[in-house]
């Protein structure tokens, strides 16, 4: 498997774990989690990117350690 990020530079994932219950309400999906070893960007130290944060329209409340996305 091969990760092309946005700046075309290409990544092999070091690990992958399969099928964890991730519960969004009563409801419980598998998902599927791609480890990636990348350097980390003090400018932006959380693993979503912000387009995906924008068009989610996230909420990040820092207080309370919580992190909406909001569908539709």
């Amino acid at each position: 498997m091969e990760i092309v990020l946005a700046d075309q530079s290409v990544l092999r994932p070091s690990a992958v774990i399969k099928d964890v219950l991730v519960k969004i309400k009563d409801m419980a999906f598998p998902v599927d989690f791609v480890i990636i070893d990348i350097e980390e960007d003090a400018d932006i130290p959380i693993i979503l990117g912000r387009p995906f944060l924008a068009t989610s329209r996230a909420v990040i409340d820092m207080e309370k350690e919580e992190l909406t996305l909001r569908m539709g």
